[in-house]
């Protein structure tokens, strides 16, 4: 669970706490108030972050996208092959332990095997690969597109990325 949902899900406990003490004592006003607030921030908890930012930006990633392209598609998924080390022996997971969600992420094209393969790397840094279904997919739905992604989650279970295809 990210730092964000963290802080919302401790105020919507904390308001809820302090509404449910003041109906009591006759402060009506003051209960339902923060009572509302606490299910507000329940709710801002519960949402991904792009809908709890009311909008779907495009994601905090290093360049800017092209002149005239437009985003195609937005899917969120799971970065696969987190769990083996980098050619230079750093282990992924390491890398990811380390990381806060806030980091600036690229997806970068290659081939594996032949096949339409797509890493997702933070710096220099391999940190996993999008799966390989998904990869061949898009590359045939979008061979010209520029990927760029963003961390929604880092978990034991894996790292939620949005990513999205500018044609």
């Amino acid at each position: 669970m990210g730092k964000k949902k963290m802080v919302l899900y401790g105020a919507a406990a904390l308001f809820a706490v302090s509404g449910v003490v003041a109906l009591p004592s006759g402060n009506i006003t003051g209960g339902i108030g923060c009572i509302v607030i606490a299910a507000v921030c329940f709710l801002l908890a519960r949402k991904p972050a792009k809908e709890a930012a009311g909008q779907q930006a495009a994601p905090r990633t290093a360049g800017t996208p092209a002149a005239g392209s437009r985003i195609a598609e937005t899917i969120r998924t799971k970065v696969v092959g987190a769990t083996f080390q980098n050619d230079d022996g750093e282990s992924r997971q390491d890398i990811l332990s380390r990381m806060t969600g806030d980091e600036e992420i690229e997806i970068e094209k290659t081939t594996y095997n032949g096949e339409p393969a797509a890493y997702v790397k933070w710096g220099n840094k391999i940190l996993g690969y999008l799966s390989a279904e998904l990869a061949k997919d898009l590359a045939a739905k979008y061979p010209n597109a520029r990927y760029t992604a963003e961390i929604l989650e880092i978990s034991g279970g894996g790292t939620d990325v949005w990513v999205q295809y500018r044609a």
